[in-house]
């Protein structure tokens, strides 16, 4: 492990231009998330439902990390240790080889996780879907982009007028779409969509 030491050259914050917004963006999912996670709601026999708590709490744990990834930019330095274990283990030149495998295993594992929360969420999937779908979309994102594969990163940071802001939009776009998600399901927005039910059954003639 000495070459952990001696070879990788890492900081936080060497990330892109937009790391403080996309950095911003997950902190903010997160609280949403854990805002979320103190609606009481119930099952319908009338007991507390201790599920939806739960996975909006999971959700909120999940996106700090996000949020210390791209802080520290810990993503980088993963990659980093991987080039240089294959550069240590002597497979550096048949890279492609494992990059391509770890791309395809990554994409289907992401499938295969939305598949799994499709399953478990079906009967909750209008409040949890959109949150629990982009944050399998951001894990599945950032998972490829740790293989470092000249095609996909050209895709996200390289391509011509464009630079890196394909990486960065997709990013935001998935930690605004979690925000979304746990916003609609907040305890706040409840409260005033109630209040606009009772409002309108106030106002309906008789």
């Amino acid at each position: 492990m000495d070459y952990l030491i001696a070879d990788i050259v890492w900081r936080p914050l060497i990330g892109a231009r937009w790391i403080w917004v996309i950095s911003a963006a997950h902190l903010f999912a997160c609280w949403l998330c854990f805002q979320a996670g103190r609606q009481k709601r119930l099952n319908p026999d009338g007991k507390p439902d201790s599920f939806a708590p739960t996975f909006w709490n999971l959700l909120g744990v999940f996106m700090f990390v996000l949020f210390l990834n791209k802080f520290l930019d810990l993503q980088s330095l993963i990659t980093i240790s991987m080039r240089n274990y294959a550069k240590t283990g002597g497979w550096l030149s048949d890279r492609r080889t494992f990059q391509v495998a770890f791309v395809a295993a990554s994409a289907a594992i992401g499938g295969i996780c939305l598949a799994v929360c499709v399953f478990v969420l079906r009967r909750r999937w209008r409040q949890c879907g959109l949150a629990c779908s982009a944050a399998v979309f951001l894990l599945t994102l950032i998972t490829i982009r740790t293989a470092s594969y000249n095609p996909i990163d050209t895709l996200l940071y390289h391509l011509p007028l464009i630079g890196n802001r394909t990486n960065a939009g997709l990013e935001l776009a998935g930690a605004l779409l979690v925000c979304l998600g746990a916003w609609q399901a907040s305890p706040r927005q409840r409260v005033t969509d109630s209040n606009l039910n009772l409002s309108s059954n106030q106002n309906t003639p008789t």
